[in-house]
């Protein structure tokens, strides 16, 4: 049986490298190491494709499914912005494609002071925004992607001391 994820290195693994080494170098936990941290942290942001390689490598040659082209389906895809999963939202952003084309995308908005009730109304008015601009029938976010607070890419970030 496999070792189940440290979800310490997958959050570290968000961070960028110099912030990681800040919070878990020898001023912060204490825990980094630099002979197995840079692996780990690479592993940990690119395992859903290894993963996914693993499995097609374990196919055998006579049950590999046939290949049919895909026509381009719309996919809404929503950046969060927070610390944990548990943590308050910092900020959201969305991004609309079709197949593998970006073809929208809404720039980060802070979430300070926003009701969880009022986050959902906007994430819903946004949804509705790409539906009818893009005719296209979107009704949920097809991922969420997670961003640690610091990469906020708004200037006036009253979060982000610049």
């Amino acid at each position: 049986m496999s070792r189940s994820s440290s979800e310490k290195c997958r959050l570290c693994s968000k961070l960028s490298i110099t912030q990681a080494q800040e919070h878990h170098g020898t001023e912060g936990t204490g825990c980094w190491d630099d002979a197995h941290c840079h692996q780990r942290r690479s592993y940990y942001r690119s395992r859903d494709r290894y993963n996914k390689s693993r499995r097609l490598k374990r196919q055998s040659p006579e049950n590999t499914p046939l290949q049919v082209p895909i026509p381009p389906a719309p996919a809404a895809v929503l950046h969060l912005y927070r610390e944990r999963v548990d943590a308050p939202l910092h900020a959201i952003s969305a991004e609309l494609w079709l197949g593998q084309e970006k073809v929208a995308a809404i720039e980060p908005v802070h979430c300070l002071g926003l009701t969880s009730r009022q986050v959902a109304a906007y994430l819903q008015e946004v949804l509705q925004v790409f539906s009818h601009k893009y005719e296209v029938s979107i009704s949920k976010f097809s991922a969420q992607v997670e961003l640690d607070p610091s990469r906020c890419p708004i200037s006036s970030c009253p979060l982000c001391p610049q």
